[in-house]
């Protein structure tokens, strides 16, 4: 069994709005095809309307050529800016589901009523039988309002509420307000696109990032949007920046490395929240991490290699090392539990979430050293990083273990049961 997605064409007026840098239609397409489904069709587009790529453009008539019975076809409704979790609802249905939103619910919006308290919310799975029985007969009537009240009127439709979806955002790790927009004029999609990279933000950071990079980053993603400049080349771009920076603080221009390695935390935002706002994703995306790692502990053997040289010591890589080998050990064990329990550890608990606010990692070292830097104690707020380092790490260290017994105990009867017996009677009882 295939699954199917259909697009319908915006209204001519709504055919060129550009939200979030891209059309909407476009917008649906990616959002689909980002999903699992990779045949797409746009059904009955109005003249000057743009196609995204990879999608088919058909007329309603030719419809039941392209769909079998056998198939299960995803439908979102004409103009309609959907949040991905909405669309994943949908999707996870077992048979066909159709997103409603309550009419008396305060700001309750959606594409047509279906009686005096529920609204279609925009988007449906169907069975291909129903839709090419619906195609096949449709005449003059409209294919996509047809479609949605043989979904209403299908004891078997599965409703899903949109505003009971779940608020928490597991790919930007905090809770988001859930997206949905139909724009009709300009100023509808700018306003659009504010709420589309205010969404893209992700939770659960550092303090820089979280008080001091949003504005900046926000700033740079709606300059973007609208260009062909994508997420790669705004990660390209801050790579070149952050190896000038490794060179700058190689040959002593502590300032000049500084300066462009506080840059790079912006960016370092910039590209991901570009990908979010557009829905463009790529495999590279995945690599960044490891680059950025991998620049940023450059920078500090960069450092150390200037004060070495200056002092004839090697006692400036000893520090670059409590820097980097906490960091490091802090990156596996995260990596480790996430592998084992599915959840980011950072992202835990409260507490986690706290010490992630404030724990050593680039931007937080830098911004460390900049007040030493300030006052001449280039040295001096070096050494602070490496405690700031050791102490943190120690910190999460903590936490990991306390969260990885606590899971052990929670998912393992055996497990459990070695801790019961192996306790240390005489501490005191500690909660997790």
């Amino acid at each position: 069994m295939r699954t199917v997605g259909l697009l319908f064409s915006p209204l001519e007026h709504q055919a060129m709005l550009v939200a979030g840098g891209i059309g909407v239609l476009e917008r649906q397409a990616r959002q689909l095809r980002r999903a699992g489904i990779d045949e797409l069709y746009a059904v009955d587009l109005v003249p000057l309307t743009p196609v995204p790529a990879g999608v088919k453009a058909i007329t309603a008539a030719a419809l039941p050529g392209h769909v079998s019975a056998e198939d299960r076809v995803v439908i979102i409704a004409a103009g309609v800016i959907l949040d991905e979790r909405a669309i994943a609802a949908v999707l996870a249905a077992t048979g066909p589901a159709l997103l409603v939103a309550d009419a008396a619910r305060p700001g309750a919006v959606g594409v047509e009523r279906l009686d005096a308290a529920t609204f279609a919310a925009g988007m449906m799975a169907l069975p291909g039988k129903i839709v090419r029985g619906t195609a096949a007969t449709i005449g003059e009537w409209d294919l996509g309002s047809t479609l949605i009240r043989a979904a209403w009127l299908d004891p078997a439709t599965q409703r899903i509420d949109f505003a009971s979806l779940p608020l928490y955002a597991p790919a930007r790790r905090r809770d988001v307000a859930l997206i949905w927009a139909q724009p009709q004029s300009p100023d509808e999609a700018r306003a659009a696109t504010d709420i589309l990279v205010s969404a893209a933000q992700k939770g659960c950071l550092d303090w820089p990032a979280r008080f001091i990079h949003p504005w900046p980053e926000d700033m740079l993603v709606k300059l973007l949007a609208p260009t062909r400049i994508t997420p790669n080349m705004v990660t390209l771009g801050t790579g070149i920046i952050g190896i000038a920076a490794g060179f700058a603080f190689g040959f002593g221009y502590l300032w000049l490395g500084l300066v462009l390695a506080l840059i790079t935390g912006p960016l370092d935002g910039v590209d991901g929240k570009l990908a979010r706002t557009r829905v463009e994703f790529s495999k590279w995306g995945d690599l960044e991490h490891l680059v950025d790692k991998l620049l940023e502990y450059g920078w500090y053997l960069a450092i150390a290699w200037h004060f070495t040289s200056v002092s004839g010591s090697a006692l400036p890589f000893a520090i670059a090392g409590f820097i980097i080998l906490p960091a490091i050990a802090e990156a596996v064990q995260g990596e480790f539990f996430r592998r084992l329990t599915g959840v980011q550890l950072d992202d835990a608990g409260a507490a986690e979430r706290r010490i992630r606010l404030i724990a050593g990692r680039r931007n937080t070292f830098l911004w460390t050293w900049l007040p030493f830097a300030i006052f001449g104690l280039w040295f001096e707020g070096f050494v602070a990083m490496a405690v700031y380092s050791v102490f943190t790490t120690g910190v999460a260290q903590w936490r990991f273990y306390k969260r990885l017994s606590a899971y052990g105990r929670a998912h393992g009867d055996r497990i459990a049961a070695n801790y019961r017996a192996t306790a240390y009677t005489f501490l005191p009882p500690t909660g997790l």
